[in-house]
């Protein structure tokens, strides 16, 4: 009981400043969300969804560098410097940034072709999502070198201020009338912006030569963030293609509202990332903290239900128009499927700092079970709904007994250390 006290006073301010600059950032990125819907009715909503889905894909995936780069600068950081660990001038953290974000523009750029067919929308436009990736990527990599120094605070401030600027800009775009392209112009303009000026800041810092890129387990890392990403942003996606534009476009309304139950385990990761893994032997930490981050994600999880239970018709007039009613339908059983994905992102965070490969084998699994699923229900939404919440909870079951089996090791490994530096006296 102590312990927690002391690791609640001890965290407890630094972790307020990121919340509260973290619901500046929310705040922006559903008005942003709010006035695209506003301005295009359900029909061009619905299509700039899936862009944006597209682009919420390699943003989170981008944020799967971050978390790489911060578990090996929180590493680095641990470890003396060499004469080895010297910088050089393109590193590792670099690298990985222009090969990742390369080859998610090229993949983009060749099924492009295919999505403009089953989206109904121009070459051009997917073109420009394409253009997004790589600084994306760079922005990331910035990021991650900041976060695993521990300065997690400019990482949530970069953050909340390029969402800031694109809500300004993008109400700026549809009151010119520039549309969807208009707010995609916005976001690659806002990206390059937070690349250039979060890069200036830690170009100080700087994975060193003895790190490779592509590690294993970077790559595990990397691949668990990905993976995950898609889980969770696919719904918009496979509903824009399997039903109609109206029923797309207030689905998408409605993951809107209630994804916002998906920031705060994000946010809570940006600070608990380094954390654990400079404390990966201390497995009563870790299970605070995992144990402290669930808890919080349920009680937020839970709090949207009733919100969208009670409120849901008044939320949805007010903040997207009567044009999207069907929405109102959707919000507490959305809201119920998002729950164990929500708690499953929070759990996330230490299968990530932990590079666990079964947990990536785990989400391998989930994301065909997934897609195989929502293909054969859709058009019923409802039922793809029920699927997604029943695949949401067994994942969350599956990646909870990694973290218990992972403790457990963590547990043994620091026992076995302990009786070799002192052993019983016989």
């Amino acid at each position: 009981m102590k312990r927690s006290s002391a690791l609640l006073s001890q965290h407890g301010r630094p972790f307020l400043v990121i919340a509260v600059v973290s619901v500046l950032g929310i705040l922006a990125s559903a008005g942003i969300q709010i006035v695209a819907s506003r301005g295009l009715g359900p029909q061009g909503f619905g299509l700039l969804a899936s862009f944006l889905a597209i682009i919420n894909v390699v943003a989170v995936g981008s944020a799967a560098l971050r978390n790489s780069v911060a578990v090996i600068m929180a590493e680095t950081l641990l470890s003396p410097p060499t004469f080895a660990s010297q910088r050089r001038l393109i590193d590792t953290s670099m690298i990985e940034a222009l090969v990742l974000g390369g080859i998610c523009t090229i993949g983009i750029l060749l099924v492009s072709p295919v999505l403009a067919s089953s989206l109904e929308t121009n070459l051009t436009t997917l073109i420009l999502t394409a253009a997004i990736v790589v600084p994306y990527f760079l922005f990331a990599r910035a990021q991650g070198l900041l976060q695993g120094k521990g300065d997690s605070r400019s990482v949530v401030w970069w953050s909340t201020s390029a969402q800031m600027t694109q809500l300004l800009l993008a109400a700026g775009a549809l009151a010119l009338g520039y549309g969807a392209t208009g707010i995609l112009v916005v976001y690659l303009v806002t990206v390059v912006l937070g690349t250039v000026g979060s890069t200036f800041q830690a170009k100080s810092l700087f994975i060193p030569k003895t790190r490779k890129p592509f590690s294993v387990n970077s790559s595990i890392v990397l691949m668990l963030t990905i993976t995950f990403a898609w889980l969770t942003n696919v719904d918009v996606i496979l509903v824009r293609s399997g039903t109609s534009e109206l029923v797309a476009g207030s689905f998408a309304a409605a993951a809107v509202l209630v994804k916002t139950t998906l920031i705060l385990p994000a946010t809570l990761s940006l600070y608990l990332l380094p954390k654990f893994v400079n404390r990966r032997d201390d497995a009563k930490m870790t299970k605070f903290g995992v144990n402290a981050t669930l808890g919080i994600t349920f009680l937020s999880g839970v709090t949207m239900f009733i919100l969208v239970l009670l409120a849901g018709d008044f939320l949805v007039s007010v903040l997207f128009g009567a044009e999207y009613d069907l929405s109102v339908t959707y919000l507490p059983g959305m809201a119920l499927m998002w729950l164990p994905w929500a708690m499953s992102l929070a759990l996330l965070m230490r299968i990530t700092a932990a590079a666990s490969k079964s947990g990536l084998v785990v989400l391998l699994l989930v994301a065909a079970t997934q897609w195989i699923g929502a293909s054969v229900l859709l058009p019923d939404v409802f039922a793809m709904m029920f699927f997604n919440g029943l695949v949401g909870t067994a994942t969350l079951a599956v990646l909870f007994t990694i973290h218990i089996l992972t403790a457990r090791s963590a547990e043994s490994a620091a026992v076995a250390r302990a009786l070799e530096k002192n052993p019983p006296i016989r």
